[in-house]
């Protein structure tokens, strides 16, 4: 695990005495802004930002710490819903792999960067997984913080993201999370970390498509009842669930718990098609929000049971290793568990959403059959990967390094 440890060190170090990138007083600098893929991660970037400001929708780019000429490229513009912004997106493509580049929204506009994805895991990638990220923004800026010290190459977040519900009222939920991730998730440097959001209960208006007697499975339904994210995210994007690959090392799959999809039907079908067409891809990690595994509501809740029904026997069928599930507050591993048995053969699910949310008591380990590990603290989970290994640290808001899996002794960082 030496390249692992090693890579962390020098991400700290990189945190901790890089020179500060200052915003020019007279430069423009969006309160939201937000970077993803919907395509691929190793040539392509979407820039998202929003603002009350009237802007073109441009962005110029050029390989960062060159001096030549910056490129430019258009996309499109749209209201936030419910707010007196603009939310302006542009897709920029048929970058190189593995490679920094500068950023800014017109000559007026303070600069920012990027990485592209490299075209293997040759070298260490580091992931940020959780959900459940705002209660609280000191909270959710205290967990952001770890993530931008260790320097990760992007973060995932499964669902319960501003908890505004859907409601034109808890706009201001919205404000404070873009907000918590300008303050913390751009390091030092000026990178800005990516993110690729799924989807929770508190996206939506009454939480689950079973709250709506008159639902349809269409895209004008889910924008409804999920105004916000779906308008702010470029991924997903309709239907809510979908899959990101990255070269053929690592593919990330987000789906939806019921909330603006069932789990039965069409997105399960979907997931048989796209687990099977990765089989020989070394890291596949399903992401959604409400546990199969849960750490702390009751083991037999309706949502819970749908997925343990239709979709862990997919994950066992197609070789799935870890899954990340979030939704109760607290931080849990389960035992490896194949065919409802612990079995070393099985799947571990790592979660349960506490980035930035009070946390919860959990089901204690030694009367929770599947459970191996519980603790009531508010944390991220980084996949460290490389080659065909990976290794997960989980770490608290405070920096402290509280479980690993596989399980080892005597690190520090």
């Amino acid at each position: 695990m030496k390249w692992i440890m090693r890579g962390i060190t020098m991400a700290l170090a990189v945190s901790l005495f890089a020179p500060v990138v200052a915003a020019g007083e007279d430069l423009f600098d969006p309160p939201g802004l937000m970077l993803t893929w919907r395509d691929d991660p190793l040539t392509t970037m979407v820039i998202d930002w929003n603002t009350e400001e009237e802007r073109d929708a441009v962005v110029q780019y050029r390989e960062h710490g060159e001096d030549g000429e910056w490129m430019e490229e258009s996309g499109e513009s749209f209201p936030f819903p419910y707010s007196e912004r603009t939310v302006y997106r542009v897709e920029l493509t048929e970058l190189d792999p593995g490679t920094k580049y500068a950023f800014r929204m017109g000559e007026d506009s303070r600069e920012f960067s990027f990485r592209t994805m490299p075209l293997n895991a040759a070298r260490p990638i580091r992931v940020a997984f959780g959900g459940d990220t705002r209660h609280d923004q000191d909270w959710m800026e205290n967990t952001n913080r770890q993530a931008r010290k260790l320097d990760v190459d992007f973060v995932v977040w499964g669902g319960d993201l501003a908890y505004a519900d859907g409601r034109e009222d808890r706009l201001y939920r919205w404000k404070e999370w873009f907000d918590a991730n300008k303050n913390e998730l751009i390091t030092d440097t000026g990178r800005v970390i990516p993110i690729l959001a799924g989807i929770g209960n508190h996206e939506i208006v009454g939480g689950y498509i079973t709250s709506h007697e008159d639902y349809e499975q269409t895209d004008e339904w889910r924008e409804e009842i999920a105004p916000y994210y779906y308008s702010l995210f470029a991924f997903p994007g309709q239907p809510g669930y979908d899959v990101l690959d990255f070269g053929d090392y690592m593919s990330i799959i987000l789906l939806d718990t019921n909330h603006s999809n069932p789990v039965a039907g069409e997105q399960t079908e979907w997931l048989e098609q796209t687990l099977a067409e990765r089989t020989d891809v070394p890291h596949v990690f399903p992401v959604y929000h409400v546990p199969a595994y849960p750490g702390h509501r009751d083991f037999d809740g309706s949502v819970s049971e749908l997925v343990r029904e239709h979709w862990v026997p997919l994950f066992e069928e197609y070789g799935v290793q870890v899954a990340f599930e979030n939704h109760d507050h607290v931080y849990k591993r389960t035992h490896p568990i194949l065919e409802g048995e612990i079995d070393d053969r099985g799947i571990v699910y790592i979660g349960d959403g506490a980035w930035g949310v009070s946390t919860r008591g959990g089901h204690d380990p030694d009367e929770a059959w599947y459970l191996t590990r519980m603790e009531s603290k508010r944390h991220l989970i980084m996949a460290a990967i490389q080659g065909r290994t990976h290794v997960f640290y989980m770490i608290d808001e405070d920096g402290n390094l509280i479980d690993t899996y596989p399980e080892m002794t005597g690190i520090t960082y």
